[in-house]
């Protein structure tokens, strides 16, 4: 089926062969989905302007990924109940 207008069509057809592959099974999933032709061939017009077809691959995630996503573990300081209990020994002694 085609839904994708001339103008996408032509967007399509400018790419390498992976990501034109990509953008034909974008193309049939919109139809599945019920999307019309005039969204989709706008999506796609979109992604093949701004560059931004996804990449097709196998992608792990390294740990350079994740640099300071997460904070730094810091000093654990006692618990409240902790501090009241030792303060509370110290007093009575």
């Amino acid at each position: 089926m085609k839904l994708f207008n001339d103008q996408a069509a032509a967007a399509v057809a400018s790419l390498d062969s992976a990501d034109a592959a990509y953008c034909a099974k974008l193309e049939q999933r919109f139809a599945h989905m019920g999307i019309s032709s005039k969204a989709a061939s706008s999506a796609v017009q979109s992604l093949v302007e701004a560059d931004a077809v996804p990449q097709v691959g196998v992608w792990a995630a390294l740990p350079s990924a994740f640099k300071g996503l997460f904070q730094k573990k810091t000093e654990v300081k006692p618990a409240a109940s902790e501090v009241f209990e030792a303060s509370l020994s110290e007093a009575l002694a």
